[in-house]
């Protein structure tokens, strides 16, 4: 069963919930935080933001919600190098194992939050 509560679908967040917050509407960068855009700029957004929502009735379900969000962010990344014009075959590999890994990590901490909760 999926939490119910989770900003991640795709990574993305709930139209009202990405209206507000530091990131603001454009999903511009906070004040201070002029980065450079990459492809990898709006997985990296999704997954911070989805990291800072990611809070539970206790400091184990929290840490567990967080790295969700921290393991979907890396799968998400490592899409956009796999969708990209990247050749390198080890590069490509090790991105196919990041998300074959942390795929399996995230159904492994949904399992815990399932049978732990609250």
């Amino acid at each position: 069963m999926a939490m119910q509560d989770r900003p991640m679908a795709g990574m993305s967040m709930p139209q009202s919930a990405s209206n507000s917050g530091m990131m603001g509407r454009d999903h511009a960068m906070p004040p201070g935080m002029n980065m450079p855009r990459t492809a990898f700029s709006e997985a990296e957004m999704g997954m911070h933001r989805s990291m800072m929502m990611a809070t539970d009735v206790n400091t184990q379900r929290t840490w567990a919600r967080k790295m969700i969000a921290h393991h979907r962010g890396a799968i998400a990344m490592s899409q956009v190098l796999l969708e990209s014009d990247a050749t390198d075959t080890e590069a490509r590999r090790m991105a196919q194992a990041v998300i074959d890994a942390q795929t399996r990590e995230v159904a492994e901490l949904e399992s815990w939050l399932e049978r732990h909760p609250a």
